[in-house]
C-alpha cells in the first residue's frame, strides 16, 4: 500500500456510490474528497491537489470520459481510474486507451477498490519519476539570442527519433512543438540531405495525411472512406479545453498532416474562428531552430 497521504477525489452523480468509496478507502489512511459532477470535480482540480480520481463513465453532462480527456490534457500527472457498468466493459477498454489507469466494475468489492487504487498510484509514481528523468536528458533546450528566445533540437536526435518509427504524435510530445513547427522541421531536415524525401513518404504509413470531418451538414463521399472520421463536435470541445497539438494527434489518430487538414475544415465549416487558431499558435510561438552539428 502506498503512503496514506495520498490525496484521491471520488467523482460521481450517485452521492451513495462516493461514499462507499470513500468509506472504503479512509480505512487505509487516503485522504478523500467527493465531487457530484464532472464540471465540479475540475473546479475542484483546480483549487487543490490531487493523486488519483475516481469517476463514474456514466453522469448527466460531461461524462467520465470526458472529465478524463480534459484531466490528461491540464493535469497530465494525476492518474485516473475509471468506474463502469459490468454490460459496458468495453467503454472501460475504450477508457485504458484515452490514459485512464484502470476501471472498475460496479457493483465492486472494498478490496477490488484498494488494489486498484494501489496499482494506479504505484504506476503514477513510476511515470513521474521516469518523467523527471526524461526531462533531465531532453534533447530539446532553449536559448537567449539577441534576437530573443529560441528552442534548438539537434538534428541527430530527431533523425533518430523518425528512424525508429516515431509517430508525428510522440515527436511533437517529445520535443513540445507544434504540429506546424514539426513539418518545418521536416522540410529542413531534407533541404539539408539529413533526410531523404522518400523517408518522409515512408510516414505515411504510421498515421493519415488527410482526415473528414462527421458533420450532420455534410454528406461524406465514399471516397473518404479510407480516411479517419472525427466528430466535429468532439474536435472542438477538445481544441477549447486546451489540448495541444501532440494529444489531439494521439486522440485522433492522426499526423501533424492530418491535423492542420482537420483544423483547416473545422475553420471552414465556421466551427472554429481565426482567432481562435492564432492564439493556439502564440501559445507555441518560440521560433524552432535545428541544430545541424
Amino acid at each position: 500500500m502506498l503512503p496514506a497521504n495520498s490525496r484521491i477525489l471520488i467523482v460521481d452523480d450517485e452521492p451513495s456510490v462516493c461514499e462507499l468509496v470513500e468509506r472504503y478507502l479512509s480505512r487505509d489512511g487516503y485522504s478523500c474528497a467527493k465531487a457530484f459532477s464532472g464540471e465540479e470535480a475540475l473546479n475542484m482540480l483546480e483549487r487543490g491537489h490531487y493523486d488519483l480520481v475516481i469517476t463514474d463513465i456514466m453522469m448527466p453532462g460531461m461524462s467520465g470520459l470526458d472529465l478524463l480527456n480534459i484531466i490528461k490534457t491540464l493535469f497530465p500527472d494525476l492518474a485516473v481510474l475509471i468506474i463502469t457498468a459490468v454490460d459496458d466493459a468495453d467503454t472501460g477498454v475504450q477508457a485504458m486507451e484515452s490514459g485512464a489507469y484502470g476501471y472498475i466494475i460496479k457493483p465492486f468489492t472494498r478490496n477490488q477498490i484498494r488494489i486498484n487504487v494501489a496499482g494506479a498510484l504505484e504506476r503514477r509514481r513510476a511515470n513521474m519519476s521516469q518523467r523527471r528523468e526524461d526531462s533531465e536528458t531532453l534533447v530539446r533546450v532553449r536559448h537567449d539570442t539577441g534576437e530573443g528566445r529560441k528552442v534548438v533540437i539537434p538534428a541527430k536526435e530527431i533523425v533518430k527519433c523518425i528512424d525508429s518509427g516515431m509517430d508525428d504524435a510522440t515527436l511533437t510530445g517529445k520535443f513540445r512543438i507544434s504540429s506546424e513547427q514539426l513539418y518545418g522541421l521536416f522540410d529542413r531536415l531534407v533541404a539539408t540531405g539529413k533526410l531523404k524525401p522518400e523517408d518522409l513518404e515512408a510516414r505515411s504509413s504510421l498515421s493519415p495525411g488527410s482526415v473528414a470531418i462527421d458533420m450532420p451538414v455534410m454528406k461524406l463521399p465514399e471516397t473518404q472512406a479510407a480516411k479517419p472520421v472525427i466528430k466535429a463536435s468532439d474536435a472542438v470541445i477538445c481544441i477549447r479545453c486546451g489540448m495541444d497539438d501532440a494529444a489531439l494527434m494521439k486522440r485522433y489518430n492522426i499526423s501533424a498532416k492530418g491535423l492542420q487538414s482537420l483544423l483547416r475544415k473545422l475553420i471552414g465549416a465556421g466551427l472554429i474562428t481565426e482567432a481562435e487558431m492564432k492564439d493556439r499558435s502564440l501559445k507555441q510561438s518560440e521560433p524552432v531552430v535545428l541544430d545541424e552539428h
